[in-house]
C-alpha cells in the first residue's frame, strides 16, 4: 500500500504523526489486505484540523473525514469511521446471498419514518465527469449537481451492475 499525505495550510508534519496515521490506516487492512493506496489530505481551517482518508481497495473507494482542535483528534475520528466503513463493507461482501432472513415489516403501531436531518449546500455547475467523481470520492450512492452547459439540475446514481445512472427533468 502507497500512503500519500498532502498538507494544506500547515507547514510540515511532525514524523511521529505521519507514524501514527500509517498505524491507523494498517489497522484497516485487517479487513483489507489488497488496499492499493491510501490518501490523507490534512488542512488547517479556522484553528481546526480537517482530516480527509481515502482508500482504493477492490475497486471501490472508501473515505472518511475527521475534525479536531488537535490533529490527533482529527486523526482518530477519521480513522473510525473508515474502519466502521471498511468492516461494513467487508461485512456485506462475506454475508450469505441465500437463506438470508426476511426483515420483519413495521407494525402499524410504530412511528413512521420521519426526515431527521436537513442538509443545504451551493451547487457549482459541473460536468457530469466531476459529478461521477465527486459521487466516488464522497462515497455516496447519488450525487445532485447543476449541469455545467444548460444550468439544468440532474441526479446522477451507481447502478448495482457498476455503472452510473443519469436523473433529469424534463421542462
Amino acid at each position: 500500500m502507497t500512503l500519500n499525505i498532502t498538507l494544506k495550510g500547515i507547514e510540515e508534519l511532525l514524523p511521529e504523526t505521519e507514524v501514527r496515521i500509517n498505524e491507523k490506516i494498517s489497522k484497516v487492512e485487517k479487513y483489507f489486505n489488497n488496499i492499493q493506496d491510501a490518501r490523507v489530505v490534512i488542512t488547517k481551517q479556522r484553528g481546526q484540523f480537517v482530516m480527509e482518508i481515502t482508500l482504493h481497495a477492490a475497486g471501490k473507494i472508501l473515505r472518511a473525514e475527521g475534525r479536531g482542535v488537535l490533529i490527533d483528534k482529527a486523526l482518530t475520528e477519521a480513522s473510525e469511521k473508515l474502519e466502521k466503513q471498511v468492516r461494513r463493507y467487508k461485512e456485506r461482501l462475506t454475508a450469505p446471498k441465500k437463506g438470508k432472513p426476511m426483515p420483519e415489516m413495521p407494525s402499524a403501531i410504530e412511528e413512521q419514518p420521519r426526515i431527521v436531518k436537513t442538509k443545504s449546500f451551493v451547487m457549482k455547475p459541473m460536468s457530469i465527469d466531476e459529478a461521477i467523481l465527486q459521487l466516488e470520492l464522497l462515497g455516496h450512492e447519488f450525487f445532485v449537481f447543476r449541469e455545467e452547459d444548460t444550468e439544468q439540475l440532474k441526479v446522477i446514481y451507481k447502478r448495482r451492475d457498476g455503472n452510473y445512472g443519469l436523473i433529469e427533468s424534463k421542462e
